[in-house]
């Protein structure tokens, strides 16, 4: 045989080789598609099921938002409660088992930690006592969804969504009490008070009163607030570990944005073309795939809601019925206190008035994936849990041999209330009357409630519970061995902030403090005053406004905070010599910029960079690394903060107190904006022209899968995006200032990634009343295989909607049937 002969029968034999594999491959990933193709669930059909009293239908437009027609309520909450499942289950599952403290039995010791911090809390625990409370009406519609959950279970136990393979488990049945458990794991979500007390405390023992109380994003309209008490308790801040493990979980479950807030605004005939009232809601939560929220359109007998849900609750939170249309933004309740107390050794009693009291311990058993079974206790005071084993609790008092110190919770989250009846009412309410007594149920986590009726009227409510305290800065930890600082009930209802009708013609909130003149203590913790004055801008700007304009707000992003940032810039930059061609450049780019941060400018990423480096460079020397990262986690705090700072000015701030020169305001203005040019050149190049905004601030919608292999994540994740705005924005695209360095290391981001931002965009006209415009980051689909899993992402970035035709009318935009009928 020749040489030529054996190269050819060589190539002929890989050639050969070569074909087979791929086929082979194409094979196996043709099974591989049709197995996953076949997890996902079917839009059409006949079928039966013995729970209903009567037929129902469920047709789904071509984003796959359902409409759900049912001859009553029980009926209609069932249908939601088959289509959450079909779409949604394993997002729900999660949830439930966070709250319950069981995502080790799948996940592993690795989310132990998880485990016993809820636990601890106590979610599980006060879910079952509101279970048990509940009124007829909460029981029934909650059984009711419960029922068609489960039939959708108990119909594709073989065919759930892929995730279930992959985590090796098959989920148990859907309980009705589940939905009151993630309704208190969002209240979880949504409270940020857990972190105030002990990092202020910490940071108050490291750099004195005086020096604190300059730092401290304190609201003047609070009055003594901003004083900070002289017998505050030295805490350890090397024990952070319950900041640690909740950090972590919220990492874990796409939690990881601190702007838990909100914009909305409700605008009467005076302030529209057509006479009648527009309501504008965009929820901003930490971004996740798949979505937080799921559309749904519901005629039930007399239950007629349409509008947004959460997987898990049978109500619509945001939307509209016949006659009114509701919105929410997050009130930012101070609902948790931490107090300092003293227990026996053998933590069987506490300290309170010079009496020792005993301490309930509870007990827990849990499963394990990858170990044995774990025993966890749990001991609560009259206040709520101790916490000092997952909490920054090892504070240096002198320990005595018999006595030690330890950590408990007061959290308005561990009491009794109803928030689910609280929705239900609202979903039935008919008008203003109605409205009110409904949200009066409503305590964690409290919203500011938006109102707007077909009769033209609108309102404001703020949905909390207050605590009525003693005495004392609620932004610090207190005594826990006397009762005066215990709370004494909450405000009533009667005496909450309300507006009706005002004579500006509109009402809007963005986390701000909403009634300026209300004298009881709400929060510390408010946001920015950036996004509420851009909102008043645009509404004040126009005599009337249309729907157009209400869609433009929502996407604006223009940043009063940041322009009036920049002025101190160009300030510091006057009759100063600048040597550097690139740092002049920067000076004149901001020197022209309005605010607008267009994802394509310089400006923005120049102004973001610099404001990046000035934290650091005024705080780092006086906090110390790990409570300045600790400061920085809540990113309203750090944004008020240099505001008043660079407002008032304190040399004693702006000083480093690691060098031996006295630095001014000015001096560290320059050095932040020279470290951001520096920086900029490294990582984006010398030219100044490539240096745009979203080329570093980009979006990704990250399932919990994330993480597992780059492979997995280009199945399961949306994105990256380039986006513009920021945290101060109407379009807020939060970014972090904290440093996540957890153990749960794959969900790490980028300095500048975007990881909050609007949940849902919602927009009612009762111009139009059976259309309502919405939109959601992702889709409605949970199975990363649906062709509606990320369908609707390219209309959030730039500004598109769902028209969503809502009179329950299955020829308008009706692609899909499914049709149920009694077995």
């Amino acid at each position: 045989m020749t040489r030529f002969q054996i190269h050819r029968s060589v190539l002929l034999k890989s050639g050969i080789f070569i074909c087979i594999t791929v086929v082979f491959l194409i094979i196996v990933g043709w099974v591989v598609r049709r197995t996953l193709l076949h997890t996902l669930p079917d839009y059409d059909g006949k079928l039966s099921a013995s729970e209903i009293s009567a037929p129902i239908d469920i047709y789904r437009d071509e984003w796959a938002i359902p409409t759900i027609l049912a001859a009553n309520e029980s009926d209609g909450a069932f249908a939601l409660g088959y289509v959450h499942a079909q779409e949604r289950f394993f997002q729900m599952d999660l949830m439930r088992r966070a709250a319950e403290g069981r995502l080790s039995e799948i996940f592993g010791s690795k989310v132990l930690a998880f485990d016993r911090m809820f636990l601890t809390i106590g979610i599980d625990r006060t879910a079952q006592a509101i279970w048990a409370a509940a009124r007829p009406e909460t029981k029934h519609i909650l059984t009711a969804y419960a029922a068609g959950v489960n039939e959708y279970l108990h119909t594709h136990k073989n065919t759930l969504s892929i995730e279930f393979d992959v985590a090796e488990y098959q989920p148990a049945d859907w309980q009705p009490v589940n939905s009151i458990e993630i309704i208190r794991l969002m209240a979880w979500e949504l409270n940020i008070a857990w972190w105030e007390d002990m990092i202020f405390t910490n940071i108050a023992n490291k750099v004195g009163r005086e020096k604190a109380e300059k730092i401290f994003p304190f609201y003047d309209e609070n009055g003594s607030t901003r004083e900070i008490p002289k017998d505050i308790p030295q805490v350890n801040p090397k024990d952070l570990s319950f900041y640690k493990t909740d950090r972590d979980f919220r990492q874990f479950a796409g939690m990881s944005g601190t702007h838990i807030g909100s914009n909305n605004w409700v605008l009467s005939g005076k302030k529209t073309y057509s006479g009648k009232v527009i309501m504008a809601n965009d929820p901003h939560l930490a971004h996740q795939a798949p979505a937080k929220w799921y559309i749904a359109n519901i005629h039930a007998g007399n239950y007629d809601a349409c509008g947004v849900t959460l997987p898990g609750i049978p109500c619509v939170v945001i939307g509209h019925n016949r006659n009114i249309t509701w919105s929410l933004t997050n009130v930012m309740a101070d609902d948790a206190d931490f107090y300092v107390e003293k227990i026996s050794q053998d933590k069987t009693q506490y300290m309170l008035d010079n009496e020792w009291k005993p301490l309930k311990k509870l007990v827990y058993n849990r499963k394990v994936k990858d170990s044995s079974d774990v025993k966890i206790e749990v001991f609560l005071n009259h206040r709520g849990p101790i916490i000092s084993d997952i909490h920054p609790a090892n504070l240096l008092y002198p320990q005595q041999k018999s006595v030690q110190t330890a950590v408990s919770m007061r959290w308005t989250g561990n009491d009794i209330s109803d928030e689910f009846f609280g929705f239900y009412s609202i979903n039935m309410a008919n008008n203003w009357d109605d409205f009110r007594r409904a949200v009066s149920h409503f305590a964690v986590p409290g919203q500011n409630f938006l109102y707007g009726d077909k009769q033209g009227n609108i309102g404001y409510i703020c949905g909390a519970k207050l605590p009525i305290r003693n005495g004392g800065n609620a932004g610090f930890a207190l005594d826990g061995t006397t009762s005066a600082h215990d709370w004494k009930g909450y405000l009533p209802y009667d005496q909450m902030p309300t507006i009706y009708n005002p004579e500006q013609g509109y009402i809007a909130t963005a986390n701000n403090k909403v009634v300026k003149s209300f004298s009881t203590y709400i929060s510390n913790l408010w946001e920015p005053s950036s996004r509420i004055t851009r909102i008043n801008q645009l509404i004040q700007s126009k005599e009337k406004l249309t729907v157009q304009d209400v869609k433009n707000m929502q996407m604006d992003v223009n940043s009063p905070y940041a322009y009036n940032l920049t002025q101190y810039i160009l300030d510091a930059f006057k009759n100063v010599k600048i040597t550097d061609a690139q740092l002049q450049e920067a000076v004149t780019v901001l020197s022209t910029w309005d605010g607008e941060f267009d994802g394509t400018s310089q400006a923005p990423a120049i102004y973001a960079m610099w404001f990046k480096y000035m934290l650091r460079n005024t705080l780092m020397d006086d906090l110390g690394k790990d409570l300045f990262n600790e400061f920085c986690f809540v990113a309203n705090v750090p944004y008020r903060v240099m505001e008043r700072l660079l407002k008032e000015n304190p040399v004693d701030i702006f000083d480093n107190i690691s060098t031996p020169q006295v630095e001014t305001r000015n001096d560290i203005i320059r050095k932040s904006l020279s470290n951001a040019v520096s920086e900029l050149e490294s990582t984006m190049g010398k030219d100044l022209k490539t240096w745009q905004w979203n080329r570093l601030h980009t979006v990704t919608f990250r399932h919990t899968f994330h993480g597992t292999s780059r492979f997995i994540d280009k199945i399961v994740d949306i994105g990256p995006f380039p986006i513009g705005g920021d945290g101060t924005t109407i379009f807020n695209t939060e970014y972090p200032f904290y440093e996540y360095h957890g153990e749960m290391s794959q969900f790490i981001t980028k300095p500048f990634d975007n990881v909050l931002g609007p949940s849902i965009r919602f927009i009612y006209d009762y111009d139009k009343p059976e259309e309502v415009s919405l939109i959601l980051p992702t889709g409605q689909s949970g199975h990363f295989f649906s062709a509606h899993y990320s369908d609707m992402t390219k209309n959030w970035l730039y500004g598109g909607y769902c028209s969503l035709i809502t009179n329950g009318d299955p020829e308008k935009y009706q692609k899909y049937h499914i049709k149920f009928i009694r077995r």
